[in-house]
């Protein structure tokens, strides 16, 4: 029977030991003990009980057994040594009693270490996360998918104000209470417990100015939702930065389209009196009188360096608003050279300067440019070149490679140099520098301006020179493949056409009825000083071309040109504005409001009356 009883006891999952209470010694134990304590059974058998249990409250219940103070223990944790010296954390039941060999005490225990560790990892991970959610800024809130509030942190409370003790389910309420908008919060709470697995956002604006936005996620487990989270961030002071950046943005605007306002003013004011005073200038030079045609020249050459000024002045203000747009295409750089050339080989004469010109193939340097903007920039430091050089000097001009990928344009002269002091002068706005600034005429724009452009076109400008010796000034531009070019078409003059002018300003009226008169007598002009009249007689006369200002005092020129395309009688007639708006974006614009050409004001003599006999022909060169 005793062999049977060791048998079960062997097949029980729990060790167990057998204990006289009276000495303290184990008087049996099963195969688990060995397992979880490394004893053998001989080695377990009459040893001390106290040598295996270590607790101090282990030895206090021993001797309370001992008193018969005690009958069994249940339940209760220990730490016991293994037989190796380590510790086990385990759980022990006790019972007491007496059998036919005297009193006797049973233990069964069994390791709850693991469970131990589990325990005080599990809870170790619940106070670090919650003093996670408790030192975050936002609010946490979480509940059941029902919308029951299962847990939030203090943050909830200090939101929204809301007492911890209060009912809980009143918190959506007492939320939607605050909002400016509490409506659009309660459809938003529906909308996300329709949906277990929906995601959602929402800002809310309280009454107070406040602005918290609230985002919500499904609580999973296993891939299973069993709640719903909803934090609540503070973007209050987010929202008055972008409300801040709004309104600056806003003035800058402001700003931007004021400058353009003012730019195309001033362009289209200062233009139109120039435009009097040099058309009637050349009329003065085509007289056979000499003192009338000396006269007209010195006005014409007066006139048309104020123009240069004038020009100078507001395109620099233009790439200061940027404002300034450029057309970027490959070019041949060679036919910009010769084409400055021959603009600057009278001024060489005048100031008796030898301009090198270079040998250059057609095809072999192409940059990637504004075509008439690099003519501008190089007729600048060539004209430069010119002036400031010495009696019988030289300027050249070279083109290598700068780098792999940029053009190397120099200018080279053998002038007197310019000292390091004004060299540091020589790109900023109205600087003028050296012993001819007073003799010379100018701005002092040119560099600067011509630095600038080379930037829009991801280039660059710059000097050397040497005292004595001559200045050097290059322009670094992209390389680019040229892929085609545009011929354009070729002028002939026509038989007597009917021209109608309309045109506020008296002087430019006066203007054009001259040149009609000296140089195309055998066009019929006819005048009007409004939009009523002109389309009153536009209508009447039927003319072969009209010329419209862009600003007249009843109406815009794009409005005449409105009421001109929805008359049958004069749909087709061609229309060339002409206006003191100089700007590439008014050009472009006037073009795709319907005008069919565009000439600035002041008028050259010369390209209007090409101008005039193109589009009498047909022939419209935009």
């Amino acid at each position: 029977m005793k062999a049977d009883a060791q048998t079960l006891l062997d097949a029980c999952g729990y060790a167990v030991l057998a204990i006289n209470p009276s000495t303290g010694l184990i008087v049996s134990s099963n195969l688990e003990c060995e397992r979880l304590l490394g004893y053998s059974a001989a080695n377990l058998l009459g040893r001390p009980i106290a040598d295996i249990e270590i607790g101090l409250h282990d030895l206090f219940f021993w001797e309370e057994v001992r008193q018969n103070s005690i009958s069994s223990v249940l339940a209760v944790q220990s730490e016991y040594r293994h037989e190796n010296g380590s510790f086990i954390t385990v759980q022990k039941t006790v019972r007491c009693f007496n059998d036919d060999t005297g009193p006797l005490c049973v233990i069964s225990v069994h390791d709850v270490g693991t469970a131990k560790r589990l325990e005080d990892e599990t809870a170790r991970s619940s106070s670090l996360l919650a003093a996670t959610l408790e030192s975050t800024h936002d609010g946490i809130l979480v509940t059941d998918l029902d919308g029951k509030i299962c847990n939030f942190n203090q943050r909830v409370n200090t939101i929204w104000q809301w007492q911890t003790d209060a009912n809980s389910s009143t918190l959506f309420s007492h939320i939607a209470s605050q909002l400016q908008d509490p409506a659009r919060f309660l459809r938003w709470l529906e909308m996300l417990y329709q949906d277990p697995y929906h995601n959602g956002q929402l800002e809310c604006w309280l009454k107070d100015g406040h602005v918290f936005e609230l985002s919500s996620h499904p609580q999973l487990l296993k891939q299973q939702a069993i709640g719903r989270l909803i934090t609540m961030h503070d973007i209050s002071a987010l929202k008055s930065t972008e409300e801040q950046l709004r309104i600056a943005r806003d003035e800058a605007q402001a700003a931007s389209r004021a400058k353009s306002d003012f730019l195309s003013h001033m362009s289209h004011e200062l233009r139109t009196p120039l435009n009097a005073i040099l058309g009637f200038a050349q009329l003065l030079e085509s007289e056979p009188d000499s003192t009338a045609h000396e006269l007209g020249n010195y006005i014409t050459k007066a006139g048309w360096h104020l123009l240069e000024l004038i020009n100078e002045v507001l395109d620099l203000a233009s790439i200061e608003a940027g404002k300034m747009k450029l057309r970027i295409e490959p070019i041949d750089l060679t036919a910009i050279i010769q084409d400055c050339f021959e603009l600057t080989r009278q001024l060489a004469i005048d100031k008796q300067v030898q301009l090198a010109e270079p040998h250059l193939s057609a095809g072999r340097f192409i940059a990637q440019v504004d075509a008439r903007r690099l003519k501008q920039m190089l007729l600048n430091l060539i004209s430069n070149a010119i002036k400031y050089n010495r009696p019988n000097g030289r300027v050249e001009i070279t083109i290598t490679a700068a780098d792999e990928t940029h053009w190397r344009l120099m200018v080279s002269d053998t002038g007197n140099g310019i000292s390091e002091s004004d060299q540091a002068l020589l790109f900023q706005p109205f600087s003028r520098v050296g012993d001819h600034s007073i003799e010379i005429e100018g701005t002092g724009i040119g560099l600067a301006f011509t630095r600038k452009l080379a930037h829009l076109m991801s280039g660059e400008v710059n000097m050397d020179s040497s005292i004595g010796q001559g200045s050097r000034f290059w322009i670094d531009l992209p390389c680019a493949v040229l892929h085609s070019t545009t011929a354009l078409a070729t002028p002939h003059r026509l038989n007597s056409k009917v021209l109608l002018y309309i045109e506020d300003d008296i002087l430019s009226q006066q203007l054009l009825a001259k040149i009609m008169a000296y140089h195309r007598p055998q066009y019929q002009l006819i005048q009007a000083s409004n939009a009523a009249t002109g389309l009153a007689l536009a209508l009447s006369a039927e003319p072969d071309l009209i010329l419209l200002d862009l600003h007249l005092p009843d109406a815009s020129g794009a409005a005449v040109l409105e009421q001109l395309r929805k008359q049958s009688t004069t749909r087709l007639i061609p229309v060339l504005a002409i206006s003191g708006d100089a700007g590439a974006d008014e050009i472009t614009h006037a073009k795709r409001k319907g005008f069919d050409a565009y000439l600035t004001k002041p008028i050259k003599l010369d390209a209007t009356l090409e101008q005039i006999d193109r589009m009498l022909c047909g022939k419209v060169l935009r």
